[in-house]
């Protein structure tokens, strides 16, 4: 099965979001935009939203049938993880396509309750944008990317091994747990494809750069000086 995207969702999210001041990182896991977004927010005041707390936690209770019927179903899996591993690498990304105009949906909601003064920062969250620049300039976003594989970031560090070990209660987990790492790396790589070809600035990091250099980088891009 094939989501389909709701192109009338994502025009009136535009209507609501146009006039914000709104910049936007993107990248793979462990490309470094939670570290560079704190950086950024530390320096230059801006206010900080993390999109995949939203997404993975307060989005779920707000997801309603008519709205988000695409999420709808994901959030009543039983097995969110098992529910979207189950589909084959075309229904997963369309599936992700058709949840971006969702989750932008409740993102415009909670912008129209604060006025950042001196404009929102999101960190993550979506890995389409070329959707997301229908309703946000492209020079608004940056994606990031590091030169570390899908396997040394998800195995390599305490905090994100525990994703691993929660593969143990699946019926194959070594089957399972490969199929995540594969779905991983092809994310990072549509993230850096649709990034170029929508006009995205892109900028890769090593783990030996320097996160004040980094950043400095990335507000430049985003013109945020």
């Amino acid at each position: 099965m094939l989501f389909q995207v709701d192109h009338s969702l994502l025009q009136q999210v535009r209507e609501k979001i146009v006039q914000q001041q709104i910049y936007w990182l993107l990248g793979g896991a462990g490309s470094g935009k939670s570290t560079i977004a704190q950086q950024l927010v530390n320096q230059y005041e801006l206010t900080l939203y993390d999109m995949d707390t939203h997404i993975y936690g307060s989005y779920h209770e707000r997801f309603t049938d008519a709205r988000h019927p695409v999420n709808k179903a994901w959030a009543n899996a039983e097995n969110g993880i098992a529910w979207l591993l189950n589909m084959d690498w075309d229904e997963f990304s369309s599936f992700h396509k058709a949840a971006l105009p969702e989750y932008l949906d409740l993102f415009s909601v909670d912008l129209a309750e604060t006025t950042p003064e001196k404009g929102l920062l999101v960190d993550g969250g979506l890995w389409h944008p070329a959707l997301l620049t229908q309703v946000l300039p492209p020079a608004r976003v940056v994606c990031l990317a590091t030169d570390q594989t899908s396997a040394d970031i998800w195995e390599g560090s305490p905090e994100r091994r525990a994703m691993k070990e929660f593969f143990a209660y699946f019926p194959d987990p070594e089957v399972s747990w490969g199929k995540f790492l594969d779905f991983d790396a092809r994310i990072a790589a549509t993230v850096r494809e649709e990034a170029r070809s929508a006009g995205i600035s892109f900028l890769s990091r090593t783990q030996a750069d320097d996160v004040g250099v980094f950043a400095e980088r990335v507000a430049d891009a985003l013109k945020l000086a």
